[in-house]
């Protein structure tokens, strides 16, 4: 079963007891006492919102100057005897990471007073679905050039090595949905008449490994700068290609979400909610 609500611009989540019991399926007849609000922010980690220091990498520090992600359907998970149940927002919206979020921009509901064990959401397009693309806390240009862009991330930034730099912007067009699984304290436990947060966190650093599926593979920049075979001082989509890398970084898309406090959520290709 799958309690949602069709998303509306973001004051529109900010509702009062009253509107929370048409909640279909999932409130029924339940009093206010029995329900609580969820709040639910899509952030950017440390290596999006400050930078990624040299120490970590291979002697490059990289800083993001936009991080731009097209979210689908964000909600939790309640699991009663194995079964699923969620509770999403369903609908499109473009969040901006780099700034962070201003008090407000989270999105905001009440749910049912319950314990909820995982939480799902999509990055893609917004093609992918048939709402339409809202701002989160993106511009409008942002949600405009998502759209006519057809892409799902778009990231800008620099990097440098101290004697080196070089910029680069990229876009992916990558539909992942990710599923986190709680345990323990990481278990959204809301209580009646209570408030709890949830974060997805989006972790920038991940597009900078290695190799995909390796959580401890080491962060590396000097091979996208030597992608730069024009010598321009920024490095495309097209020279990423060039260079045999755009394949790794497609599958290190995908392993770009997480919940924070809960760690990264497997990613897989995305499609209809399930």
């Amino acid at each position: 079963m799958d309690a949602s609500i069709m998303l509306a611009p973001r004051s529109s989540f900010r509702r009062v007891c009253s509107s929370s019991l048409l909640l279909a399926g999932m409130l029924g007849a339940l009093g206010c006492s029995d329900i609580g609000t969820h709040e639910l922010a899509i952030e950017g980690n440390e290596a999006i919102t400050q930078s990624i220091d040299a120490s970590a990498t291979d002697g490059w520090t990289i800083t993001f100057t936009s991080f731009v992600v097209v979210v689908h359907d964000p909600g939790l998970i309640e699991r009663t005897d194995n079964e699923p149940t969620w509770v999403r927002e369903n609908g499109v919206t473009v969040w901006e990471l780099v700034s962070g979020l201003a008090e407000g921009e989270a999105l905001s509901r009440q749910i049912r007073a319950t314990s909820y064990d995982g939480a799902d959401f999509r990055i893609a397009p917004a093609s992918a679905s048939g709402y339409d693309a809202v701002i989160g806390n993106a511009t409008t240009e942002q949600v405009e050039a998502a759209v006519d862009g057809g892409w799902s991330i778009h990231v800008i930034g620099e990097a440098s090595d101290g004697m080196q730099s070089v910029d680069f912007d990229w876009t992916f067009d990558t539909n992942t949905r990710y599923r986190c699984k709680f345990e323990g304290d990481e278990v959204v436990a809301l209580a009646a008449d209570g408030t709890e947060t949830s974060v997805i966190e989006i972790m920038g650093d991940a597009l900078f490994r290695t190799e995909a599926e390796a959580d401890d593979a080491p962060l590396v920049f000097q091979p996208i700068f030597d992608a730069d075979a024009n010598v321009d001082g920024q490095v495309t989509n097209d020279e990423l290609e060039a260079a045999g890398l755009m394949d790794t970084m497609v599958e290190l898309t995908r392993e770009l979400g997480g919940v924070r406090g809960a760690g990264a959520c497997p990613g897989f290709e995305g499609g209809a909610n399930d």
